[in-house]
């Protein structure tokens, strides 16, 4: 053998090497990963502040039900004719991202932000694969209106962002006649992602990788940062309050499941966008780093119903970064629809 011949043969042996290491990483590196949950405590409203609010809503498989976390602003019974206002946050994020916002919202109108399952200081329920999974889209709309109905509010307008804009999205295509209004800011709605085949995702690997991303999103920044236009905006109070729920017990094994689910199961209408009718505002920051504008703007599109506006200057999260032209634009969508 030549010495061309030679060399050839030996990458061939390190390259079948370095396949056969890789394989045996996937195949038995992930047992590595410690399933052992986090510790802390056990209940959100250790760790809630004067506004916390706390109410438990029922969910199949779940004997005491499931408690969720949530802010007002405004007088519940301030005008009776007009429907509730209910912020749903985006993925990974909670209730304080709507804390710039929510006095502006409140000023005439009973406003709610709550923290979704198992984000914020809402409960971290731990899934034993039996009945309907806490995590999924269904779930959250279930959450929803539970939440509303414990409330005492037949109708409300949701404000979703990102991820939230999808469940305010099913929540109307669902129930039309129990949400008035909607005001989607960088909606996820037009957002394609590959999902992995059921067989691929039931493997132990495959939960415990879950678990470990479900850890390092938790614990990282990094999409807070990528969030915003002005990345200097962002004060050490806010990181640390972007991770308050790993203080809470079992928060890491919660976020593992929802991240496993979401393997499988992408965050996406379950219907066409052309079927929602609802009155809706689509609040579109043209920087967005997160959501294409492209994206958001193709939501609109489809939505029968819906106007437009564009925020310059502002990242994923206009609520906190540009709270006043955020309320500016709903203020003006809100009197053009009497809501």
């Amino acid at each position: 053998m030549g010495t061309v011949g030679t060399i050839l043969q030996g990458i061939g042996i390190v390259v079948g090497g370095l396949i056969v290491l890789a394989a045996l990483v996937l195949a038995i590196g992930p047992f590595m990963i410690s399933t052992q949950p986090a510790d802390g405590v056990q209940d959100g409203r250790e760790l809630g502040g004067d506004q916390s609010r706390f109410i438990t809503v029922p969910f199949p498989g779940f004997p005491d039900g499931l408690q969720l976390h949530y802010v007002t602003a405004g007088e519940e019974h301030a005008d009776s004719d007009k429907p509730a206002w209910l912020l749903l946050h985006g993925f990974s994020f909670s209730t304080v991202t709507w804390e710039p916002l929510l006095p502006s919202l409140g000023s005439d109108r009973y406003t709610v932000a709550y923290d979704q399952i198992p984000y914020g200081l809402s409960d971290k329920p731990d899934y034993r694969g039996e009945g309907p999974n806490p995590f999924t889209l269904e779930a959250d709309v279930a959450h929803l209106f539970s939440l509303m109905d414990e409330l005492g509010q037949e109708q409300a307008v949701l404000v979703g962002n990102s991820a939230g804009g999808v469940i305010a999205l099913e929540a109307a295509r669902q129930a039309p006649e129990r949400v008035a209004g909607l005001v989607l800011i960088n909606p996820m709605a037009a957002l394609e992602r590959p999902t992995l085949p059921k067989w691929l995702a039931q493997l132990p690997q495959a939960k415990r990788l879950s678990l470990l991303g479900g850890r390092w999103l938790g614990r990282s920044t990094e999409l807070l940062e990528r969030s915003y236009y002005d990345t200097d905006a962002i004060t050490p109070e806010r990181e640390a309050r972007f991770s308050l729920h790993t203080a809470m017990a079992g928060w890491d094994r919660a976020w593992g499941q929802l991240m496993h689910r979401s393997l499988t199961d992408a965050l996406q209408v379950r219907g066409p966008l052309e079927g929602v009718e609802t009155p809706t505002q689509v609040i579109i920051s043209v920087e967005d780093e997160v959501i294409p504008a492209a994206d958001s703007h193709r939501v609109a599109d489809a939505l029968p119903n819906a106007e437009r506006v564009e925020l310059q200057a502002c990242g994923h999260l206009p609520q906190e970064e540009c709270p006043a032209e955020t309320a500016a634009a709903i203020e003006q969508w809100r009197e053009r629809h009497d809501l």
